[in-house]
Parts: structure tokens; sequence; C-alpha cells
């Protein structure tokens, strides 16, 4: 790598844009903070804007030029400023979103399960919804607007790179996502926190969108119809969190050990 001057100022344009896309300012872009962040966005394409990289790290900032990143040299103390870590791990990227995914994407198969996420506030739970759904074998996660966003930060970190690699389909209303879904052959179910049918006991055949709601386990208007799927809890709990209660579903669904298209 080509001798290149250290970023050691924050109004620089690079360090500037890296502030303003931390702060949630810049539309489209991705933060992506850390060694596992960063190369998960590699092997999943996205597209990088630019890198920086503390003047302590020569060798992975020459690695990441390698790859035809667009690398800044950073001073190690103003890395560690700008990071939204408790510990910088030396290595702040800026890379575009995934497009949208959709619901004829040719990989939703007969017996593809999708889950559907409408009103998740807290970004570090929709990104543990995410893992848990790729590991379960979900073949994509529809989001309704008006919860958290899949590209914040927090969100991609708690996604251990699921958010990057799991399609994203998004939608401007549960209602709307209710009609798409029931357009392309899915059966519709709901995580109820009571009243509904036992996992054990449900048949999860065919094309299922599972719906989860809030935090609360509010679920929209729009899914009230929807058969209900209700876990069997002992003693004086009322109800598990979203990202536990999704994740028992998600897994009684059988898709884990199917193969992967």
């Amino acid at each position: 790598m080509t001798r290149r001057e250290v970023l050691r100022s924050t109004s620089n344009p690079a360090v500037s844009l890296v502030r303003s896309a931390l702060a949630g300012r810049e539309r489209g872009l991705l933060v992506l903070e850390g060694e596992r962040l960063i190369d998960d966005a590699l092997r999943a394409g996205c597209a990088f804007e630019l890198a920086l990289v503390a003047e302590s790290r020569s060798e992975r900032a020459r690695e990441l030029e390698a790859r035809g990143i667009d690398v800044r040299v950073t001073d190690d103390a103003l890395l560690e400023r700008l990071s939204a870590l408790a510990t910088s791990q030396g290595a702040i990227a800026l890379a575009r979103a995934p497009q949208p995914a959709t619901l004829s994407a040719p990989h939703l198969g007969p017996e593809a399960l999708v889950l559907v996420v409408a009103g998740v506030a807290d970004p570090g739970n929709l990104g543990a919804l995410a893992r848990s759904a790729e590991a379960a074998g979900a073949q994509a996660l529809a989001l309704v607007r008006g919860g958290a966003s899949p590209w914040n930060s927090k969100a991609l970190r708690g996604s251990m790179g699921s958010l990057l690699r799991l399609p994203v389909i998004p939608f401007e209303d549960a209602e709307s996502a209710a009609r798409e879904l029931h357009g392309h052959g899915f059966r519709q179910v709901r995580a109820a926190t009571r009243g509904g049918s036992s996992p054990s006991e449900f048949d999860w055949s065919g094309r299922i969108a599972l719906w989860v709601g809030s935090e609360t386990g509010e679920i929209p208007a729009a899914g009230a119809k929807f058969e209900g799927v209700t876990i069997p809890m002992r003693g004086a709990v009322e109800s598990l969190n979203v990202t536990v209660a999704a994740s028992l579903l998600l897994f009684a669904a059988g898709r884990a050990e199917e193969p992967r298209a």
C-alpha cells in the first residue's frame, strides 16, 4: 500500500462522512465496525465506500486495500473517539445497504419460511431476530415499516452478519405485507401470547409467514385474523422476550435441517 497521510482531524471529509453515518444522517450507508462485520460484508458482496483503519493496523489496511476498498489510514486515538464500541477494533467501514428483496425471489420455494417483524423498536432485538431466522432456515425477513432499521449499526452487530446474508423484504405497512404474502401463497400465522395452537401440533408445511409483533407482543390489526401459535409455559410467567419466542417458533417450523437453496 502506498504511503499515505494519516488522518488526524475530525474535519477531514472522510472522517466527517463516517461521523455523519454514525449519527444516522447518511441514508443508504451502513456503518461496519469491527473485523467480523467488515468480513461478513465482504463475503456478502456489499459495495464499500471507504474504510478508516488505525495506523497501528497496517497489515489490515493492506488486506482491505487489496480487496478494492478505499482505505484511509487514521490516527488510533481519533478512531477510538469515533468508535461506537466500548473498545475500538481499529477499523470502521462504510458500505452501501443491500438492495431490497421481494417475495418473487426464486429462492422462495414451496416450503419457504419467512419471518415477518412488525413493530420491534430495539435494534438489538431486530438483529437477534435476524440471526435466529437465518439459523432456523428462514429464507427471508419481512420488515413492516415503523420499527428499528435493519441497517442500524446495533442491529447489524446483533445479527452477527445475518442481516447482510438474509434477504430483507420491506413493507410500508402491515396491510400491504399481509396482502402480498397472501398473494404469493403464504399461510400466515402469528405468535400469540395465549390462546393459539401448540407449536408441536401446528401444521408447518408449505409456505409459512410467521408474524411477530413489538416487544410487548402486540400484533398489528392486519394480523389479528391469522391463526395463533402459542408456546406452552409453566409458572406465573406471562410472556417471553420477543426474540426468545420467535426463536422457539422458528425452530418449531422444522426448516433448520433442510438443505438450503
